[in-house]
């Protein structure tokens, strides 16, 4: 009895892992990745389920490129009149820098600094009875802007070649940035909050 119960186990794992495996992948112009399942493509578009086994149409001219059966294969064409500026082997770095960006980055000091900054501003515009310090969170943004990036988790980077290459390191750049601004207004925000919450008990 134990014996066919750890067989029917293990078929069971066996189809799940090559469920997992098999599973379809759009990789989007931006580096983000929708999984899920092909269920067909014209010229012009992708019919696509996902996990959540919801159907999508999407176009071909949002995808760099789809993977099926462990194979990718590439959508993209160079082509400045349709705006597609960039050579295939360019866009290809640039568009692997952005999904890598998506998949390791973080910003955790800034998100770190927003909270302390956006409190401190909370609290004492509660104290003082003072709107001057509603900006500080898009002020606190826009000095996050001028400083650079780099590629965290680069353990995690499926290779290490593209480290060197410039237009993966401007794809990976423009992610980040765009991560780190988003973080650095809602973590402000919240902790403008917060220590607005904090005066108001405080300073009854």
């Amino acid at each position: 009895m134990i014996k066919n119960v750890t067989k029917l186990f293990l078929f069971t794992l066996c189809l799940f892992t090559i469920n997992v495996n098999a599973q379809d992948k759009l990789l989007f112009l931006n580096g983000k990745i929708l999984d899920g399942e092909i269920l067909g493509q014209t010229d012009y578009e992708f019919s696509f389920q996902d996990k959540k086994s919801k159907q999508y149409n999407i176009d071909k001219y949002r995808i760099f490129s789809f993977t099926k059966n462990s194979k990718e294969t590439i959508v993209y064409k160079y082509d400045s009149l349709a705006g597609n500026f960039l050579k295939l082997e360019d866009m290809q770095f640039y568009v692997y820098g952005e999904r890598d960006a998506h998949l390791t980055y973080n910003s955790h000091l800034t998100n770190v600094l927003g909270l302390a900054i956006g409190g401190a501003g909370g609290y004492f515009m509660h104290k003082d009875q003072s709107f001057l310090y509603i900006p500080i969170p898009l002020i606190y943004t826009v000095l996050t802007l001028p400083f650079g990036t780099s590629v965290k988790h680069q353990d995690k980077i499926k290779n290490q070649k593209y480290l060197r290459e410039d237009e993966y390191l401007r794809g990976y750049d423009r992610v980040a940035r765009s991560k780190r601004t988003s973080n650095a207004l809602k973590s402000s925000f919240v902790g403008m909050g917060v220590g607005f919450l904090i005066s108001v008990i405080v300073n009854k």
